[in-house]
């Protein structure tokens, strides 16, 4: 259920936005967008003055030592480690699509089409929320990692094989169905191998770590896009030609090319999760209690 609110952000905001820039101009979108930063606090407000906190006991707590306590509870366990870095590269990889994914589109089409493609992609996510909310018994989670890196990846290099809408759209659908399976996979793996008082600690430097991936994509993607991917296909190249023939040619394409590598790239980093022995132990041990996803009905 945590999934599907996480997708809700991405349903409607983005058909609204493509539509107004046929009335308006982007800098009302970006008031707008800096106003729903009050709107957000009003709520987060109100939700706290609902909520029900219990006061911990100790006195002078000290971040230096809440920060060694996380990194004990991470290094304790080889497989976390190595789930920590396979999900900064699994990061590392969308980042791309989600950087160059709208230059992509907006290559061949315009700004109130790309509102629409990714409300459309969005309810991908939704839809594989409910699938795995509904399903009554999870059988191995680290196969439902591999799997869902597996599918994202291969989905999400297909975006880039053709300038086609209908194409971009239903792959990004897909690719986003298979995204829930990648966040609750992982987490779930590392919530059952931590005890619970260190949890919040462990995921606080989880996300830190993780989100390097993502940086590291933002810095990159720009400098690989425009001065190396975006020349080569706009080059008559042997190489660029063949490649041309599969993805097409011309201004967008180097783009398009650079998802292709990086979707086949996490992909194969979901071929390699399914046999790595330290992730595996991370379910056979089974330190913590379960966290299971489950419906009344099931399937």
């Amino acid at each position: 259920m945590v999934q599907i609110a996480n997708s809700a952000k991405l349903l409607v905001s983005p058909i609204i936005a493509g539509f107004l820039l046929l009335v308006t101009t982007v800098s009302t979108l970006i008031m707008i967008d800096i106003l729903t930063f009050f709107t957000t606090v009003l709520i987060i407000a109100a939700v706290k003055k609902g909520m029900v906190t219990k006061r911990r006991e100790e006195a002078g707590l000290n971040f230096f030592r809440e920060m060694k306590e996380g990194i004990a509870a991470i290094r304790g366990k080889g497989g976390i480690v190595a789930l920590i870095a396979i999900m900064t590269i699994s990061v590392f990889c969308l980042g791309f699509v989600q950087i160059l994914s709208k230059p992509l589109i907006l290559a061949f089409a315009g700004e109130t089409e790309l509102g629409i493609l990714t409300t459309v992609i969005a309810l991908g996510m939704l839809a594989g929320s409910v699938v795995i909310s509904c399903m009554k018994n999870t059988i191995s989670y680290v196969r439902m990692l591999s799997l869902g890196l597996f599918g994202c990846g291969c989905f999400f290099a297909l975006m880039g094989v053709k300038p086609n809408l209908f194409a971009i759209a239903l792959f990004g659908f897909m690719m986003f169905v298979f995204m829930p399976a990648v966040q609750i996979g992982a987490e779930v793996l590392i919530r059952r191998n931590l005890a619970i008082e260190v949890q919040g600690r462990a995921f606080g430097l989880i996300s830190f770590i993780t989100q390097m991936g993502y940086i590291g994509a933002y810095l990159l993607s720009g400098v690989l896009s425009d001065y190396v991917f975006e020349p080569f296909m706009r080059g008559n190249s042997l190489f660029a030609t063949g490649i041309g023939n599969v993805i097409g040619a011309g201004a967008g394409r180097g783009n398009a090319l650079l998802i292709v590598i990086a979707g086949l790239t996490l992909a194969f980093v979901g071929i390699v999760v399914s046999r790595l022995k330290s992730v595996k132990t991370l379910e056979e041990e089974k330190t913590h209690e379960p966290i299971t996803e489950s419906c009344s009905e099931g399937f």
